[in-house]
């Protein structure tokens, strides 16, 4: 079950953590050079110390950490830095949190949003021609951009359905089907079947 939430400025570590859990691989697409956690803990304390100009946004699969998507804002400017766990890609998680920062973003007026795609990160760039951004190449790598339009009832509802569809599904025990007591079978014998929690 997919769920997704922005994180709190005291949240931002666990964001640190999760970077450093990922594979080489992993920290190569999204950086476009090989970091180490040394460098990676050093940005997240500078994220930490302007929560009002960075977001983070994460996906779970059943509570674990999916993906993330880090939004830096600037005037009326957004950039985003999406990234999805090794064992979490090909499932839409990327996409689905895409559009939740874009929303996010249009509800609070920023008009421009911004990508960089390192030429040889395909997946990012199918990524940003799926929700529109136009990439153009600066010296064999892209910057993608879109210019937002300004937010609308739709756009405050879809972000406030969103937020209470993480909430039922946060707060909502699993069910499982159990069959009935057998004495109350139907009467071709077939047994009936309750969802219980």
């Amino acid at each position: 079950m997919l769920t997704t939430e922005f994180l709190s400025r005291n949240q931002f570590p666990e964001y640190g953590a999760w970077l450093n859990s990922q594979d080489p691989e992993t920290i190569h697409l999204y950086f476009g050079c090989a970091i180490g956690t040394q460098a990676i803990d050093t940005l997240v304390e500078k994220f930490s110390a302007d929560p009002k100009n960075n977001r983070i946004l994460v996906a779970k699969i059943d509570g674990n950490w999916a993906g993330t998507i880090h939004i830096a804002t600037h005037d009326q400017e957004v950039e985003f830095g999406v990234i999805v766990g090794q064992q979490y890609r090909q499932k839409g998680i990327a996409s689905a949190m895409m559009d939740q920062a874009i929303t996010w973003s249009r509800n609070r007026f920023y008009t421009d949003l911004y990508m960089h795609c390192i030429s040889w990160n395909r997946p990012i760039k199918i990524l940003c021609e799926k929700h529109g951004l136009k990439p153009r190449n600066m010296m064999g790598d892209s910057e993608a951009n879109l210019h937002l339009r300004p937010p609308n009832v739709g756009t405050y509802l879809k972000e406030q359905i969103n937020v209470q569809r993480n909430l039922l599904k946060i707060i909502q025990p699993p069910r499982f089907i159990t069959p009935l007591d057998p004495a109350l079978a139907s009467p071709s014998g077939a047994l009936n079947f309750r969802l219980t929690p």
